[in-house]
């Protein structure tokens, strides 16, 4: 990231690391930044998606041909402004994200931003496929305000206590960036339709269900069904479009609370196994090795 400044020399006060910091934390940007306010930024990995808080003063930036080719990966940018606003502007559109505001910025196209006082925000950078996969005609959401909604200050609300904590366990970060994801696309789903996105709403409940009872082996999905008021039918329905069936993701949720215990835990396999949900050792010894490709002992060792 190449930063320049705003009218003349740096400022004194805004040192190098703080610069490092932004470079670090963000994709690649170039930055002209003014001399009222010195820049701090800190990033939070939370699984597939990772989070960076950013207070700054002045600034316009720009992500050209040369940002883009030093960009490792293909990501969408979620904007979530606090304090101040921010102008986008990407393919001929702009957008004007207000407090409380957010919009969505394409990582793989030119764009370009500005802001005239001090901002507060958070950005919210997302694999561009898991999105894509999540919420239908992308391309029509880049760069337009998402209209206020309980949806849209809940993710604001959620992404300022989750980033609250600055120890995280990797369980429990994964765990806040996919509910962080499901209140984007709920959000993103009643800007489309006008609805109140009762669907992703009641997807991001069922999931969180599922997340607190992965020991129980006797779970079902007549269990899930009859715990959260919904038919069998209907919620089978509710993981269309999600990427994976309610067992698939249960089956996987389980199987990611098994790796971080073999890692980070003093159980036998068997406990493991026990604690996530298998009625038996060999059970799961078969389902850790079909999804990542080697036993838990061996995952052990290798660690």
């Amino acid at each position: 990231m190449s930063i320049g400044t705003a009218g003349g020399a740096a400022p004194a006060y805004v040192d190098d690391d703080a610069l490092d910091a932004i470079s670090v934390s963000h994709l690649p940007w170039s930055l002209d930044l003014g001399d009222d306010r010195a820049p701090t930024s800190a990033r939070w990995d939370l699984g597939e998606p990772w989070v960076v808080g950013c207070r700054i003063g002045r600034m316009t930036g720009r992500r050209g041909r040369a940002e883009l080719r030093d960009t490792p990966g293909e990501y969408v940018a979620v904007l979530l402004v606090h304090h101040g606003t921010e102008y986008l502007r990407q393919e001929g559109r702009t957008a004007e994200v207000t407090a409380g505001g957010a919009a969505l910025w394409d990582g793989v196209r030119p764009v370009e931003c500005f802001t005239a006082s001090r901002l507060d925000k958070h950005t919210m950078f997302v694999p561009r496929a898991l999105l894509a996969a999540a919420v239908p005609d992308l391309d029509a959401a880049l760069v337009r305000a998402i209209p206020d909604s309980a949806d849209l200050r809940l993710l604001h609300a959620w992404l300022q206590t989750a980033t609250g904590h600055e120890d995280l366990e990797p369980d429990t970060a994964q765990r806040a960036g996919r509910m962080a994801l499901d209140l984007l696309n709920a959000s993103l789903a009643r800007a489309r339709d006008g609805s109140s996105g009762t669907h992703a709403v009641l997807l991001l409940q069922v999931k969180s269900f599922l997340d607190a009872n992965l020991s129980d082996p006797t779970l079902t999905l007549d269990t899930v069904a009859k715990a959260n008021a919904v038919s069998l039918r209907y919620l089978h329905l509710l993981f269309q479009g999600s990427g994976e069936t309610a067992r698939e993701y249960l089956r996987r949720r389980r199987l990611e609370r098994a790796r971080q215990l073999l890692t980070g835990a003093d159980l036998s396999v068997t406990e493991v196994a026990g604690r996530c949900g298998f009625d038996s050792p060999s059970s799961f010894s078969r389902a850790y090795r079909a999804h990542f490709g080697m036993t838990p002992r061996e995952a052990r060792r290798e660690d």
